[in-house]
């Protein structure tokens, strides 16, 4: 399970979507934009300045990702 928090006209958000989309894999997307003061706080938590952020919850533990880039690399065979 993973949560996307992202914005609607960011490609990058887009792709991520996809991604989990085409892999079947169960996801929870959070549109942020109108939610600004809550996107500062989650890139101030997890020290990343850009959309998307991506986590993975495994075990009730939210696991940071990244961005897309990163959740490409996470779901790439290995």
């Amino acid at each position: 399970m993973y949560i996307v928090y992202g914005k609607t006209k960011c490609p990058f958000c887009t792709n991520a979507v996809i991604l989990l989309q085409s892999r079947g894999i169960s996801f929870t997307y959070y549109s942020m934009d109108e939610k600004q003061g809550e996107l500062l706080d989650l890139a101030t938590q997890y020290n990343h300045k850009t959309v998307p952020i991506v986590l993975k919850i495994e075990n009730s533990n939210s696991i940071f990702i990244g961005g897309f880039d990163a959740l490409r690399e996470e779901l790439s065979p290995t």
